[in-house]
């Protein structure tokens, strides 16, 4: 296993698309195809398909590939443009505060919804990397599963990240990262985040998958694309297809293996980690100096502790009015009026 150190220079890039915000192709761009409505050029093919240096997965690549899944799943939760929770580790102190509270103000946008049910998506971790995060699973309420095909050091920027797509009610949740097949080299992150959604969305658990080679994954991707569906019957090739297993052995026997083993592989966890979040935006405190937190007056308050970046948005004419240790926030004040 390579060092932690080694591994930081690996994994795959947010480069810089050749789509507008709407996902409209640009006027000088060759158009490819439009999964899920999502309009990809002729670059954008000849990334996937490794044919330009560096040929990692950017937004649009992964954006659309969410789009589709979205379109053939509408019941699935988060499938968000990736370029929501976009944001660089390598960053100044000003610029990591830029972001952070830039993730905290989509909660307080009128066309923001607060996540209800199971939620899945590929974040960039802001270090050259993509993974997927989802709670579409049956265990606890609060966790979060987060399968990483290079096991990457952990940012807080991730976290943050992590904490913005879901928006837990409850002060605290869990993150966990289960063991999953690894990429074999330095830019397949991107299409191993891809593939594990599309094998979570079809019913089969990421942990129990060991995918076939880099290139047998990015034509199928182009496919995929081309054709404007992942199908069930053409999932990503593997090394042993479940449907393969499944039609060589007895229906109760594989069953009871594969069971079996997705359950010994779920309690092999490379990392667990507890989050505290605070505020209406439920995310966690933030480590600068100058990202401070303003604290409810009301000792009965349920959430007491406040992103002051957020404070200003929300209840920006009433804080401009006291001093900073006599706030009370939105709900107390409600209460305490009797309303």
């Amino acid at each position: 296993m390579a060092s932690s150190s080694s591994k930081q220079s690996r994994g795959g890039a947010a480069l810089p698309t050749s789509t507008n915000s709407t996902g409209d192709a640009s006027d000088n761009v060759d158009v490819w195809c439009s999964p899920g409505g999502h309009v990809l050029s002729k670059l954008h093919k000849q990334r996937v398909l490794d044919q330009i240096k560096n040929g990692w997965v950017d937004d649009a690549i992964a954006t659309a590939a969410m789009k589709l899944i979205k379109e053939e799943h509408p019941e699935i939760g988060g499938l968000r443009p990736t370029s929501l929770f976009y944001g660089q580790s390598k960053a100044t102190s000003q610029e990591r505060r830029n972001q952070l509270c830039r993730l905290r103000s989509f909660v307080f946008h009128d066309d923001f919804q607060q996540p209800r049910g199971r939620q899945v998506q590929i974040l960039y971790t802001g270090s050259l990397h993509w993974v997927l995060a989802t709670n579409y699973h049956e265990y606890e309420r609060e966790l979060v599963y987060v399968y990483d095909s290079l096991e990457e050091p952990v940012t807080e920027l991730l976290v943050a990240k992590i904490a913005a797509v879901f928006r837990f009610a409850n002060p605290k949740f869990r993150i966990v990262w289960p063991v999953v097949d690894q990429q074999k080299n330095n830019k397949d992150c991107g299409i191993f985040a891809i593939a594990f959604l599309v094998a979570l969305c079809h019913k089969f658990d990421p942990s129990s998958l060991s995918f076939d080679s880099s290139m047998k994954l990015r034509k199928h991707l182009v496919r995929c694309f081309e054709a404007g569906s992942f199908s069930l019957t053409d999932l990503f090739p593997t090394r042993a297809n479940p449907a393969d297993v499944q039609r060589s052995l007895p229906g109760k026997l594989f069953n009871m293996v594969s069971q079996s083993v997705a359950q010994a592989r779920r309690r092999i966890v490379l990392r667990d980690r507890s989050v505290h979040v605070i505020c209406r935006c439920r995310m966690p405190v933030g480590k600068g100096a100058k990202d401070k937190t303003v604290i409810c007056s009301n000792l009965l308050c349920t959430v007491r502790l406040y992103h002051e970046s957020c404070v200003v948005i929300f209840d920006r004419e009433f804080y401009a009015k006291i001093q900073r240790k006599y706030y009370t926030c939105p709900p107390c004040r409600d209460i305490l009026l009797g309303y």
